[in-house]
């Protein structure tokens, strides 16, 4: 099949949530199909990564906004009553490139990754022409309304009302999304409950996250004699729920932990640490390490990964990538939503601050249990969380195998 799949990030590399699931979809169809991928840069430092993509895939068009400014993007969205998002990751260089790609060969599948690309099939061209006869699907990864709505219940004036504005005109968005495409993806049929009431539930369907088994595997070494009991939380450091989590358990759950186990120390390892992240380093015990290279080590070197998150949608890849690599995770119940592990064998749930800090307390003195709970947290992701598993239903969607087009009617 010929298949288009657009991103509102680049693909590659595959270093933060979404960008993980956009590159294992990327790999998974143009390992069958004949791919052709349009993005968007919204870093300037992926710009080098583009000669990458033109390796990956049979094609490779994208747009550097990496300069644009999600302020200016809302005042640009105001008048007109649009989402902000949408309006940020929509350029119209980008749009010529995929009307100009669509006009070239004739597509069996769009697929669309996260709700904002959408509006390259809504403003194309080809809208009522060629793309009638393509199959179109959308990943919407989670539900983003939803998503917004929590970000404005957690924050005060102005911004709680910037937040519920977004949070109705997603809404909107991802209603008009459903009348539009064939079928919509989740990472959870948890995720389902979360959807606006006009999307009809029957177009909806899982398509699970997974993690490279291969590349995130327990370390060989053993964890240095002697070396400080160490907690690791794992993200990229500029997105607001991962701010929110690290606050809230530097504030009200780490000094418990102290208390009873004298010398922990908390890392915070992500890149782009916003300054209410940075700031936490001036805490006894508290290091925040900004961008590193390779997460295996820290997350290798944890005595327990944490995974304090009071915001979460879909599956969190932090806590897959830890128990693949044997580690014991504790985490709150948002952050292990979706996630098929038994409690309390495969993973510690806290509930609060006090049962969070209990549990990671039990660990830290119970190291015979805590290697237990890593071992059978590896034992899981690799019987459930493969990326050839998870995105297997993909094909049935895209119509392969029917004997005739994708998009025939």
């Amino acid at each position: 099949m010929r298949i288009l799949l657009l991103t509102h990030r680049i693909p590659f590399p595959p270093n933060k949530g979404d960008k993980i699931r956009s590159f294992n979809l990327l790999k998974h169809l143009a390992s069958r199909h004949e791919l052709h991928v349009a993005s968007l840069i919204d870093d300037a430092r992926d710009l080098e990564f583009v000669k990458d993509m033109r390796q990956l895939a049979k094609s490779f068009v994208y747009a550097d906004i990496s300069g644009r400014s999600r302020a200016i993007s809302l005042a640009r969205s105001l008048p007109s009553g649009a989402a902000v998002t949408v309006t940020h990751f929509y350029s119209t260089e980008l749009q010529e490139q995929i009307d100009a790609l669509l006009e070239s060969a004739d597509f069996d599948a769009v697929l669309c990754f996260s709700s904002p690309t959408a509006e390259y099939l809504f403003r194309s061209r080809h809208a009522n022409g060629r793309l009638k006869r393509v199959r179109k699907l959308m990943d919407l990864i989670d539900v983003d309304s939803c998503k917004w709505s929590q970000y404005a219940e957690r924050s005060a004036p102005p911004m709680s009302w910037v937040y519920s504005y977004e949070s109705r005109r997603l809404g909107a968005y991802e209603e008009r999304i459903a009348r539009a495409f064939d079928t919509l993806f989740l990472v959870t049929e948890q995720e389902k409950t979360f959807l606006p009431p006009g999307v009809p539930r029957e177009k909806v369907h899982a398509l699970g996250n997974g993690v490279d088994l291969d590349y995130f595997a327990p370390l060989a070494a053993p964890r240095a004699q002697g070396a400080a009991p160490t907690l690791v939380f794992t993200g990229a450091m500029d997105y607001w729920p991962n701010i929110d989590g690290v606050n809230w358990f530097v504030e009200s759950i780490f000094p418990r932990i102290r208390q009873a186990v004298a010398g922990t120390v908390f890392q915070i390892v992500g890149s782009r640490p916003a300054k209410e992240v940075t700031q936490l380093a001036s805490i006894d015990g508290v290091e925040v390490t900004g961008f590193v290279s390779d997460i295996r080590q820290n997350i290798g070197n944890a005595s327990v990964c944490v995974v304090p998150l009071r915001i979460a949608r879909g599956i969190q890849n932090k806590v897959l990538e830890a128990m693949a690599m044997g580690k014991p995770v504790v985490s709150t119940a948002q952050a292990f939503e979706g996630i098929r592990a038994t409690v309390g064998k495969d993973v510690v749930v806290g509930v609060d601050e006090q049962s969070f800090a209990d549990a990671v307390i039990a660990l830290l003195h119970e190291p015979a249990r805590a290697r237990d709970i890593g071992v059978h947290a590896r034992a899981c992701v690799e019987a459930e969380y493969s990326w050839e598993r998870s995105l297997q239903p993909l094909e049935g969607f895209l119509g392969v195998g029917a004997g005739v087009p994708a998009w025939a009617p």
